[in-house]
């Protein structure tokens, strides 16, 4: 009879364990002081060992995950049938609770370790600036100032006209862990750890979910799809770097990006910060101010950065309208709310507040 039980020492334990962490999330969602304390130290220890232990695993654990999670969901439910099926209690319950341990242990690594991370002290109470609702006329300030900075930069392009990243991945994923370590030295709420994005083997396949990254809280991996133009990757990478040390809110995340592309000696880096940046205070410009959109376009998009847009406008065509990203943008977005980020998946665009607040500060 004692086989039959499904909470055993273990399965308690789990479940205690669980319990607590979900204890510090609710105490996270109600008190921003504790979330921020937390996410700064216990969270960021955690997260340190998660990224340390995948680190040296070549591939993608969590796509790996992913991957199996079907067939073996499957196979789960025929072996576990079988048992039901001969009435063989012991065994059904034996595979049972490994089950109940893995939900457990993936429950307790969101409650615990990422999830705190959406309520910590916004960013830019820990940048010390001042963010306010923005007008068009700010908007096309900030824009004309980041056009400036991308004119002053030098880069190669394609027959198409896209812009060519001189460094393979390797090389690049260490002028931005430098440009990490750099940015880490000056702000003492985010910490820096070595750090080893993996690259998404089915790339070409997750395009059309029109994500070109994500960060899996699990195995605390930074997640990057390489089949983005180029100027896409640096961004992307420091984004995903960005969750995994505790910058969860999306627009926090793209403009921590943003300021660890700014903090780099190389000089790509710094035009993916820059013409990512761009591209969302064009958006925001355009939703603004129509008028004032096309007075700014004709004003200052220079033949190179149109060739760049256009090139990226050409890329995504194929991509633009798929079933895929509709699906998974309706999940993200419910996930996002679900975190406090009450604008959903439009709060990646919010990232053109904080830029408005950092350029009028500088």
């Amino acid at each position: 009879m004692k086989e039959r039980r499904v909470f055993t020492p273990a399965v308690i334990t789990a479940t205690a364990v669980c319990g607590a962490s979900l204890l510090i999330y609710l105490f996270s969602r109600i008190l921003p002081a504790f979330a921020e304390w937390w996410t700064r130290y216990p969270s960021q220890f955690f997260r340190g060992v998660l990224a340390a232990v995948t680190n040296f695993i070549p591939f993608s654990v969590g796509e790996m995950v992913l991957f199996l999670l079907i067939p073996a969901a499957v196979l789960y439910v025929l072996v576990t049938n079988k048992y039901i099926c001969e009435e063989d209690g012991k065994k059904y319950y034996r595979a049972l609770r490994p089950l109940i341990i893995i939900v457990l242990v993936l429950a307790t690594t969101f409650f615990g370790v990422f999830g705190p991370c959406y309520f910590r002290h916004t960013l830019d109470k820990n940048l010390g600036l001042e963010k306010n609702k923005v007008t068009a006329e700010e908007l096309k300030f900030t824009a004309e100032q980041v056009v400036k900075e991308i004119n002053t930069i030098s880069v190669k392009k394609d027959v198409t006209g896209a812009t060519v990243c001189p460094y393979g991945y390797d090389d690049l994923v260490n002028e931005i862990n430098t440009a990490f370590k750099n940015f880490c030295s000056k702000n003492e709420y985010i910490s820096w750890f070595d750090s080893n994005p993996k690259l998404v083997s089915l790339s070409p396949v997750m395009t059309y979910t029109h994500i070109s990254g994500v960060y899996s809280f699990f195995t605390g991996e930074a997640n990057i799809n390489f089949n983005y133009p180029d100027f896409v990757m640096p961004f992307t990478i420091a984004h995903e770097m960005s969750h995994q040390r505790g910058i969860a809110r999306e627009d926090e995340a793209n403009f921590v990006a943003f300021l660890v592309c700014m903090n780099s000696e190389n000089e790509y880096v710094k035009y993916s910060g820059l013409f990512n940046m761009l591209e969302y205070l064009l958006s925001a410009l355009n939703k603004a101010d129509g008028n004032l959109y096309k007075e700014f376009v004709k004003e200052n998009i220079t033949p190179d950065i149109r060739s760049e847009l256009t090139a990226y406008s050409e890329f995504f065509k194929k991509y633009s309208d798929s079933t895929a990203s509709q699906v998974v943008g309706s999940i993200n977005n419910s996930y996002l709310e679900s975190q406090g980020q009450q604008a959903g998946s439009a709060s990646y665009g919010l990232v053109v507040d904080l830029a408005v607040a950092y350029y009028k500060a500088n």
